[in-house]
């Protein structure tokens, strides 16, 4: 039986234990407090620092036309960078997901850094991971952390229960929430997402602190469209566990489906990529 909460969205949990689990799987968005030890925060902090200064392939500048502030992220960035080389291959955080998701192994799939610069006028709008990504099957989760205080206001909102939906919606642009060109008549407008009467999860983020949720929760920046009040940097790794398949989801993926054919990832077949490399065990 699941336990009873009260209140859902001051609820979290100190490690990955059956309550933990339990919460996880009902609302598809769990808060871990104090998990991310300093070692872990210094390597985010140096890794984003050098990313920032040397951005890869897939930076990507998503600030809006007279946002007097920036929005920026990118993504896999592990090989060439060696803090988040450590965080993906020397740190603790994937035996955690694989707790949560009772994985007998794990594979990451990306790492992703995200800056909000103060004065920021756009963010992620409502949206879930999974059809951002040419991965399907198995179970995925993301595990989210801030670099900085993220209060209520400044960190995500989640719809609870949304993983079960058994739904996928439009994925948009992060400049203006706009959906992609693209086939998009298997996806359902984001629309009636705002209009949900499921519960709104949010919490208030300590450094240290970290977020686990299902590819399919839907969720957004708190504050997608008020001006930041501080500059927050956040990090997201993104896993899968072995039932995951590798299979190129539309025209807007298109980028990233080239370029893990280009290592050797086959359509359909299992995650096996020197990009993607195996977690846990």
């Amino acid at each position: 039986m699941q336990p009873a909460i009260d209140n859902p969205t001051e609820a979290a949990f100190h490690d990955v234990d059956d309550a933990a689990r339990a919460f996880f799987d009902r609302h598809g968005v769990v808060c871990l407090r104090d998990v991310v030890d300093d070692e872990c925060l210094r390597r985010a902090r140096e890794g984003i620092v050098e990313s920032m200064a040397h951005p890869g392939p897939f930076f990507r500048d998503q600030t809006p036309e007279n946002s007097p502030a920036r929005y920026l992220f990118d993504y896999w960035n592990w090989q060439r960078i060696d803090g988040l080389r450590w965080l993906v291959l020397e740190s603790n955080l994937a035996v955690r997901v694989a707790s949560l998701l009772d994985a007998a192994t794990l594979n990451l799939l990306m790492d992703n850094w995200f800056l909000r610069e103060a004065g920021a006028t756009n963010g992620a709008p409502w949206h879930h991971d999974e059809p951002y990504f040419d991965f399907d099957g198995g179970r995925k989760a993301v595990l989210w952390f801030p670099l900085e205080t993220a209060t209520h206001d400044e960190g995500l909102t989640f719809l609870s229960g949304s993983h079960r939906w058994g739904r996928l919606y439009m994925p948009q642009n992060f400049r203006e929430h706009q959906p992609f060109a693209g086939d998009m008549s298997a996806y359902h407008a984001t629309d009636e997402v705002e209009s949900s009467d499921a519960a709104r999860l949010a919490w208030h983020m300590e450094p240290g602190d970290c977020l686990v949720f299902d590819f399919r929760t839907l969720h957004r920046a708190t504050n997608a469209r008020d001006p930041l009040p501080r500059t927050i940097h956040r990090l997201s790794l993104r896993y899968g566990d072995g039932d995951v398949r590798f299979r190129p989801r539309g025209s807007w993926t298109e980028e990233i489906t080239r370029h893990l054919a280009s290592l050797g990832q086959r359509v359909g077949e299992p995650i096996e990529c020197p990009l993607l490399p195996r977690v846990y065990p």
